[in-house]
């Protein structure tokens, strides 16, 4: 284990930009950001995004449209039309639709015929068109498992590369007709379970984006660790920059690799053990959450922050309560591996975490050579 010392950690200038963001002549960042910064945004009527914030980010992930009776739909959306408000007041951001999401039923059903996957993809289609948005992205969670309460069934990984085809299909016609690029994006797990189910080079041959939802990673059993850590910090616990390279091997252009960042941390209650309580027992699991707003003010309220120089995450620790968590250094550290490593960018979830946009303006001054 590497040496594990408290967040005080000296801001590194990060160099290099990548090479294939131009890919897409409107989905280019900002000058000067070297990488693309996409946010999502969850519904909710009392998210305001600024017109201040509209120089962060290069694209909108708004989340999430679900499925009934095997369309799409967003009948459930409470905050669009101040959303729709903003992306119209601010054109250089692409607003891009997002369908799923954990414990979102309907993909598998849907996607089980020809018929009901032509459903699925034109009413996907027109909720895109009817909204402005500019591009779809799938968060079917995961095609193949039930981990989440979703119906499942064995044919779901053929029928999601059917179902991304015709997506692909419509938005391509879209782009011929209009003159603009029309986005695909799809997200994926990065835990070893999720990513043994995915084809890389298939997915390359069909998507613009790839977000790998690189968090997440502990949290569901008793004992403390990084939910969201840059690398393993010991041989067998899951990281961003494993799975990122997994998807690499296996074929993907890191010019279409998003890497997911929390703008939340997991907390973990009743830790014993001692020390600084890293990889302890604890009474619960990690199954609470703090907001990014809120990780901010926790040395403020007794709590030491500690830094894991091998897996290049922090957390913090009063005692007995233990969070995993993003700050500072880490963020850095996170978008010096997206520039090092040519990936086209970080996709945060999500910006109702982060109402001060202070994790944002840290990945802005980051990716910012």
């Amino acid at each position: 284990m590497g040496a594990l010392v408290l967040c005080m950690v000296t801001v590194c200038v990060l160099q290099g930009v990548t090479g294939t963001k131009d890919m897409l002549p409107s989905a280019e960042a900002e000058d000067g950001r070297a990488g693309r910064v996409v946010m999502y945004v969850y519904d909710d009527a009392g998210f305001v995004p600024m017109d201040s914030h509209a120089s962060l980010v290069d694209q909108v992930n708004y989340a999430f449209a679900l499925i009934e009776d095997g369309e799409a739909t967003a009948a459930h959306w409470y905050g669009i039309r101040q959303m729709s408000a903003w992306l119209k007041r601010h054109p250089q951001v692409d607003g891009v639709l997002s369908v799923g999401g954990w414990g979102a039923d309907g993909f598998s059903q849907a996607c089980m015929t020809d018929e009901g996957r032509r459903k699925l993809a034109d009413s996907i289609l027109r909720l895109m068109d009817e909204y402005g948005f500019v591009g779809v992205d799938i968060d079917w969670e995961y095609p193949g498992s039930s981990a989440s309460g979703i119906s499942s069934d064995p044919a779901d990984e053929e029928n999601w590369y059917a179902l991304l085809s015709l997506l692909r299909e419509g938005l391509d016609q879209r782009s011929a007709a209009g003159g603009r690029p029309y986005l695909l994006s799809v997200a994926v797990g990065a835990g070893k379970e999720q990513l043994d189910h995915v084809d890389a080079s298939r997915l390359n041959a069909l998507v613009d984006q790839v977000v790998l939802m690189a968090y997440d990673l502990m949290g569901f059993e008793r004992t403390t660790g990084h939910h969201a850590g840059l690398y393993p910090g010991g041989s067998t616990q899951p990281s961003a920059a494993r799975a990122v390279q997994t998807l690499l091997q296996d074929g993907l252009d890191s010019g279409k690799l998003l890497l997911g960042v929390p703008a939340y941390g997991r907390v973990w209650r009743q830790v014993s053990g001692g020390g600084d309580g890293l990889n302890q027992r604890a009474g619960t699991s990690g199954n609470k959450t703090l907001t990014f707003d809120e990780v901010q003010q926790l040395e403020t309220q007794g709590y030491t922050c500690h830094w894991d120089e091998e897996a290049q995450a922090a957390w913090y620790y009063n005692g007995s309560s233990f969070v995993s968590a993003e700050n500072e250094a880490s963020l850095q550290a996170k978008m010096r591996y997206v520039t090092e490593h040519a990936l086209l960018g970080t996709a945060i979830w999500s910006w109702n975490n982060d109402a001060a946009s202070e994790l944002l303006r840290i990945i802005n001054e980051a990716l910012v050579s």
